[in-house]
């Protein structure tokens, strides 16, 4: 055997006990402590990259700040991390956390630089955090899980998809009082639009200048109807293109995060939103700037008010739109005939609030909180976070009559202009700010008592929540 004050450890005598001498029980310990300090790190570590993943998946597909910074923090507590900090500033989603026992902070941030609506994602990580919460499998496997959602083929090939927001088009043609001329160029023309701003996308060109190529291409088409068909109104077709390059989606989560508290994340949303509509504006006035020099002069009919008795062909139209829109964000099959019947729900409370007197902004507001309430009930029965639904069956009633009317007078120099496009931002927020409402009492009578709501300040409304105070199944 070796001597004490060898480095070498010394042989063990057969006769002797099998566990360590005496002698060796501290550094043991603290060869055992040094091991658990080390997995521990690791483990906080792997915690907060997943949670940090999984928050970056769904703010980039369409979820709120309020969303990814509850899912941030109700995640890290299931895996036992306790005090962690989130924060969502616009495109970067930051999450510390405090080591109660050295005091040491572990702080991860990531740059969320593109997002683009993936209700399907969206949908699929989201029932991915419910089971966390629930029970939390292993994080490897976790991680492994989130990487199958994450590279996962899209849910409708890129045709169909381009063809679902040609169908918003020709949907949008025909709910503002267009002919068969005008379903037809708006198809067309939303296709192309759709085709050149993906490829601008692509390239990483600016969302300004994508709308500007977009917003220019809708009066040469109108152009071209006005020679096809002298009895169209050419401007229809223009309203048709614009409609799906509208922020109306910007605009919703603009207000959810503004009254969700993330003041900052929703001043910079609605930016983005001012600066969709600049693009718009400069691209639909250099167009018609263009035309104008060969002699065609756009006009814009400030008469289509919609009514009942053109219910039938509306209710359709609506239909239509919801269902490109449902083709082009991806919405969960399952999901489907949810968002085109409360698409038809939408625009007849609309309808009905307007023959009623009403005005445009009330009566918007009131079809929004309706198609809230029925989403909460919608969500339980297809599985489906509530945003999918909201968002979705609303799109009929984005305002694009009034913004257009509002482009081409501010375009012509027209102070009436900014009128109209103050009347169509209050549109806007009306249907964001009564659909927010609607799950905001849904969720405030029923519950949730989810621990994911333990800092609630807003409705969540792209996560898994209880209605009910008790167990029960989950969103």
């Amino acid at each position: 055997m070796c001597s004490p004050g060898s480095s070498t450890p010394p042989t063990r005598n057969p006769h002797t006990p099998p566990w360590p001498r005496p002698g060796w029980a501290r550094s043991m310990s603290d060869v055992t402590r040094a091991i658990n300090v080390f997995d521990s790190a690791a483990y906080t570590r792997s915690v907060l990259d997943l949670t940090m993943r999984l928050a970056e998946v769904i703010f980039a597909a369409g979820a709120g700040a309020e969303d990814a910074t509850a899912a941030m923090e109700a995640i890290t507590r299931a895996y036992g991390l306790r005090g962690t900090e989130a924060n969502v500033t616009h495109t970067i989603i930051a999450l510390t956390y405090e080591d109660p026992a050295t005091h040491e902070s572990v702080t991860r941030s990531r740059n969320v630089k593109y997002r683009s609506l993936n209700y399907s994602k969206l949908t699929a990580t989201s029932e991915l955090i419910a089971e966390i919460l629930d029970s939390p499998p292993d994080v490897a496997e976790a991680r492994k899980r989130l990487a199958t959602i994450v590279s996962a083929k899209p849910q409708v090939p890129a045709l169909f998809r381009r063809l679902g927001w040609s169908l918003v088009g020709a949907g949008a043609g025909a709910l503002i009082g267009g002919g068969p001329v005008v379903y037809i160029a708006a198809f067309v023309a939303t296709f192309f639009i759709d085709l050149i701003t993906a490829s601008l996308e692509r390239r990483q060109v600016p969302v300004f200048y994508q709308n500007v190529v977009g917003g220019a291409i809708g009066p040469i088409v109108a152009a071209i109807v006005a020679q096809i068909d002298p009895s169209a109104n050419p401007s229809l077709v223009v309203i048709a293109t614009i409609i799906m390059l509208l922020a109306g989606v910007t605009t919703f989560g603009a207000v959810h995060d503004t009254l969700s508290g993330f003041y900052l994340t929703g001043t910079a949303r609605m930016l983005e939103a001012l600066l969709i509509t600049g693009g718009l504006v400069t691209g639909v006035a250099g167009g018609s700037l263009l035309l104008a020099r060969f002699g065609l002069q756009l006009q814009v009919d400030a008469n289509l008010a919609p009514t009942l008795a053109d219910l039938p062909v509306l209710l359709t139209a609506s239909v239509v739109i919801v269902m490109g829109f449902a083709l082009g964000v991806q919405v969960p099959w399952r999901a489907f005939w949810v968002v085109c019947l409360l698409g038809a729900v939408a625009e007849f409370f609309y309808l009905a609030g307007a023959s009623a007197g009403f005005g445009l902004v009330w009566s918007s507001a009131m079809s929004a909180v309706g198609v809230g309430l029925l989403a909460a009930i919608a969500a339980r029965i297809v599985r489906t976070p509530p945003l999918v639904i909201v968002v979705s069956a609303l799109v009929p009633l984005v305002p694009g009559l009034i913004l257009f009317r509002g482009l081409l007078e501010l375009s012509d120099g027209n102070i009436d202009g900014l009128l109209s496009m103050l009347t169509a931002g209050a549109v806007a927020a009306a249907l964001a700010a009564g659909a927010i409402l609607a799950q905001y009492v849904v969720q405030f009578v029923w519950g949730p008592a989810r621990r994911l709501q333990r800092r609630f300040v807003g409705p969540l409304m792209a996560l898994p929540v209880r209605l009910g105070r008790g167990p029960g199944k989950r969103i």
